[in-house]
């Protein structure tokens, strides 16, 4: 059994204030300087019933705060629904160019005429973020993050933040600098994940962004106690700062399984895990044990764009 393993990637979020060089994400945020501060981040949402009903029972329980919605998925009607009960809860978008699963696909919201470099022949996002990366046209791009972001209002869902499923948008200095444009026009903060781009992304950025100093996600199998260590063990460690960490919440069911057949990581086995080490009475303990501040995208969009 390969052993389970944290990818712990700086992230950057952006946030523009005039003190952003003597003031901590902390203390923007209201918090004493050196406070271990923690957003517990929903991915995935609006994919499939079962990653909703474990991700608004996560919710809904406080064993997650936060989460992003895929908006060209077939359930998101069903996310509107929820947001419309609950409209305190920290949702985003979780902005998507690829459809991944085998047999489970979806294409883009904006016009199929107008975004065809997205797409492949039966009208489906391409599988993976490569794929985005070496065709894709940014103004194309443009317009369907656009459309992702203008569906939400429409259907009654007032995003906190955004970010990008599979990490596509932060492949290229292209894709990352469209996505930085889309998400400033709409006074949304952004996460960033540093990858192979990292150096041109950086240049992109103002003087004054805040570097998000950890992110935390499970990026290999492993058992339940693996699970259960792995994340215990990420919130021990936490230092000063803001820290995200990011699960997949699902049930392991017939529907989950169906749609994620095939793929040895991310599968249904792999959301239950999740939710069953992020819903735990250990893991909530875990946190009280070690001083965690709890914050949400909606607190960091506030310090980045406060109203009058």
């Amino acid at each position: 059994m390969r052993q389970l393993v944290c990818s712990t990637l700086l992230s950057l979020l952006v946030v523009s204030t005039l003190s952003a060089q003597t003031r901590t994400v902390a203390e923007r945020l209201g918090h004493p300087r050196n406070a271990k501060l923690l957003i517990l981040h929903a991915d995935d949402i609006g994919v499939a019933h079962s990653e909703n009903a474990a991700s608004f029972d996560a919710l809904d329980k406080g064993a997650v705060n936060s989460g992003s919605i895929m908006m060209p998925t077939p359930w998101v009607t069903e996310v509107a629904e929820y947001a419309k009960r609950h409209p305190d809860a920290d949702l985003g978008v979780h902005l998507t160019l690829n459809s991944e699963w085998n047999t489970y696909r979806w294409g883009g919201l904006a016009s199929r005429d107008e975004t065809t470099s997205l797409h492949d022949p039966d009208g489906t996002f391409p599988r993976d973020p490569g794929s985005v990366a070496k065709r894709a046209k940014q103004d194309e791009v443009e317009r369907e993050l656009r459309a992702q972001i203008d569906r939400a209002y429409a259907i009654g869902i007032k995003p906190t933040h955004v970010d990008s499923h599979m990490g596509t948008l932060y492949a290229t200095p292209e894709l990352f600098r469209t996505y930085v444009k889309v998400a400033r026009s709409y006074k949304l903060p952004f996460l960033h994940f540093i990858g192979g781009a990292e150096q041109a992304n950086v240049a992109q950025l103002l003087p004054s962004d805040i570097v998000v100093d950890a992110s935390i996600m499970a990026y290999q199998k492993g058992t339940l106690e693996q699970w259960r260590k792995f994340y215990l063990d990420a919130i021990r460690n936490l230092k000063p700062g803001l820290t995200v960490i990011g699960v997949h919440l699902g049930y392991d069911d017939a529907e989950l399984r169906a749609v994620t057949t095939g793929w040895d990581s991310w599968g249904a086995d792999w959301r239950q895990r999740d939710y069953d080490v992020l819903t735990s009475a250990e893991f909530k303990q875990a946190l009280k044990d070690n001083g965690v501040v709890l914050v949400t995208w909606r607190d960091v969009q506030k310090a980045m764009y406060p109203t009058p």
